[in-house]
């Protein structure tokens, strides 16, 4: 069996010995011979689907959720055996197909049964994601977030900085349905628009889309947290309806912030969000 395993040492909790670790975890759940290899740094997306052409009978990839969401996009759909390891800080999507498993647990369990999963998803302007995707001030005060934790201090503040600005003045409009606008066509300039798919939403399937008028940073930063670690609805000032499709626009006509599945995307200044029943595939425990 030609397995291909994928790992990324710049991941939240993937250590520098990453490949070491990933191997002799492979081997003794009964994997030998796999091909561990680093994640290109500088063109991972072409390194996975170079990778999938050798056709091997099992593909695992151990990073965080935007290594696990290039996976998906790139080779869900053309690679059957797609293993997914936990290996960041926030481990939203291997969470909601594995559970709160280690990523050593998460080897021994699929291979010793593994099942296919066909995973609902959600597209931005065409690019999939499959959590969440947020438009507004939480893309902003993520990059200050993401910034703080390297310890680049004076690039967080100067980022925070933005993100309440942008929190201020940013003038969002969302419609949905085709048929339903929010109140008067627009929403409040301090608006935070949003997206979540599958077993995110209330109803454990579909989408759900939301949108926070809040003015305060705390209620940015609430969004931020509380759709990426718990639950977004919880957050006050929160309207939380099913949706198949969402478009947001700026009244300004500016370039919106957005970020899927907690990694920055270039969204222009349009934003169409739709549904998507089978996104891409993978392997879990039966």
């Amino acid at each position: 069996m030609k397995t291909i395993a994928l790992f990324n040492p710049a991941s939240g909790s993937v250590t520098p010995d990453g490949g070491e670790r990933l191997k002799a975890a492979l081997e003794a759940a009964g994997v030998r011979d796999a091909d561990i290899i680093q994640t290109d740094p500088t063109d991972c997306i072409g390194q996975l689907k170079a990778l999938a052409k050798q056709n091997p009978d099992m593909f695992v990839v151990w990073g965080g959720d935007g290594t696990l969401k290039g996976a998906l996009e790139t080779v869900g759909k053309t690679t059957p055996n797609l293993l997914l390891l936990p290996g960041g800080t926030m481990n939203l999507l291997p969470k909601q197909i594995h559970g709160d498993k280690p990523w050593d647990k998460v080897i021994t369990d699929v291979l010793a049964s593994p099942k296919r999963r066909m995973l609902p998803g959600g597209k931005v302007n065409g690019e999939l994601f499959f959590c969440a995707m947020l438009a507004g001030a939480p893309a902003r005060f993520a990059e200050a977030r993401e910034s703080l934790r390297r310890g680049e201090l004076v690039k967080a503040a100067a980022e925070a900085r933005a993100a309440i600005d942008t929190l201020n003045t940013l003038a969002l409009t969302a419609s949905f349905k085709d048929t339903y606008s929010f109140e008067g066509g627009k929403l409040p300039t301090t608006s935070i628009i949003g997206a979540v798919v599958g077993s995110l939403t209330k109803a454990g399937a579909g989408m759900e889309v939301a949108a926070l008028a809040d003015p305060s940073a705390t209620g940015a930063l609430n969004v931020v947290w509380t759709s990426f670690f718990t639950d977004w609805r919880s957050a006050p000032g929160v309207t939380v309806l099913p949706a198949t499709s969402l478009e947001i626009g700026n009244e300004d006509g500016d370039d919106i912030p957005v970020i899927a599945d907690g990694e920055h995307i270039k969204a222009g200044r349009k934003v169409k969000v739709s549904f998507v029943e089978e996104a891409a595939q993978c392997l879990t425990a039966a």
